[in-house]
């Protein structure tokens, strides 16, 4: 057995402050999987850390000990802090992207060195009498075939081969979709595809396809005037509240859900009213100019909402609206406005783009 002196970091110190914080602030570590572990681990015996080693010398050397080095560990966890300005003088530049920018909001980090995160970082940083980060959240694994990816069984799948076909947008709106945020997940090509064509390509791209379309043979590609559907109205207003939720919460799977509900909503008011059929009627036209714009406001907003998910596909969108040269670069909308109805103004001018998610056999 392996002897050796090392210096310690009393962690036990720090034990009964660390259970109060995680007892009285159950946010401050998530998911409950991993606040429950950290908890049981605190209510356990909590052992002094290691934190210099001996044995050999490539390393940190221990300031008051030249002849031990810093566990990498414990160095390693300091550049959270140190990165962005811990230590530097208060008014210099380092000095004040530390004040502005700790404690983070959102510490992510895996859920395999969740004891690291959660444990020891936050009691170094109470023994430097520095806030601790507001929450940490572990991430879960990536399955296949119910196993963790790896490269010895050769069960690792490259993002480059899923996004050759799908595109780097789906690619991004499947994981954020399909997999809680926090749980492990089984990826498989059949559910990426199955997702890929009802929610993509047939509730989100094909409504935008048939809307260009539809004003662009009914209203000369100009986007008619402005007009509110109550309902929808008061749906996308909730649609905002509980999707901004949720992903502030990092709950993406519960936002994006919330979000696709409202497209899945839009394309059953088109179903609904059957733009098509009012258009045969001239007499109609008022009626059917109401019905597109309220579906093009629509789109816009949730065009905004699903940008940071997919911002491609969206930027598309947004082009195809018009809304560039209306509204501004989709970008610079923010969430707490986006619930605005009738903010696509009358006049703007569609125009026909690439299909956003085209069929899968036409992407081979």
């Amino acid at each position: 057995m392996l002897s050796e002196e090392n210096w310690f970091f009393k962690l036990s110190a720090f034990r009964e402050q660390l259970l109060d914080h995680y007892q009285k602030n159950p946010e401050a570590c998530q998911p409950a999987s991993a606040r429950n572990e950290v908890i049981s681990f605190l209510e356990g015996e909590v052992r002094d850390l290691s934190i210099s080693r001996s044995t050999f010398d490539w390393g940190i050397p221990v300031p008051w000990d030249t002849k031990q080095v810093i566990y990498v560990w414990f160095d390693a966890l300091l550049n959270y802090a140190t990165a962005v300005g811990l230590g530097d003088d208060e008014d210099s530049e380092g000095g004040k992207k530390f004040a502005k920018t700790w404690p983070a909001d959102v510490h992510l980090v895996g859920k395999d060195i969740l004891r690291f995160h959660a444990v020891i970082w936050p009691a170094m940083l109470m023994a430097a009498k520095v806030a601790i980060p507001k929450k940490i959240f572990a991430h879960g694994w990536l399955l296949v075939g119910g196993e963790k990816m790896s490269k010895s069984k050769l069960t690792g799948i490259a993002p480059s081969d899923i996004t050759k076909d799908f595109g780097v947008d789906a690619f991004r709106y499947y994981f954020l979709r399909a997999i809680p945020f926090g749980t492990d997940g089984s990826f498989s090509w059949e559910d990426m595809s199955a997702r890929y064509t009802s929610e993509l390509a047939n509730d989100f791209g094909n409504l935008a396809s048939r809307l260009i379309a539809m004003i662009e043979k009914y209203c000369e590609n100009t986007i008619p005037a402005v007009a509110t559907e109550d309902s929808l109205a008061k749906q996308l207003a909730q649609t905002v509240k509980s999707a901004d939720e949720a992903i502030c919460a990092l709950d993406f799977q519960g936002g994006i859900n919330a979000i696709m509900d409202f497209c899945k909503r839009i394309n059953g008011y088109v179903t609904e009213t059957e733009p098509w059929k009012v258009a045969k009627e001239p007499d109609r036209k008022v009626e059917l100019d109401a019905i597109l714009y309220n579906t093009a406001d629509a789109l816009r907003a949730l065009a905004v909402l699903l940008h940071p998910v997919m911002p491609e596909s969206t930027e598309k969108l947004w082009q195809s609206l018009g809304a560039n040269a209306s509204i501004g670069k989709i970008a610079d909308q923010k969430i707490s406005e986006v619930a605005r109805w009738g903010q696509l103004p009358a006049g703007s001018k569609v125009t026909k783009t690439e299909v956003l998610f085209p069929r899968l056999e036409e992407n081979k």
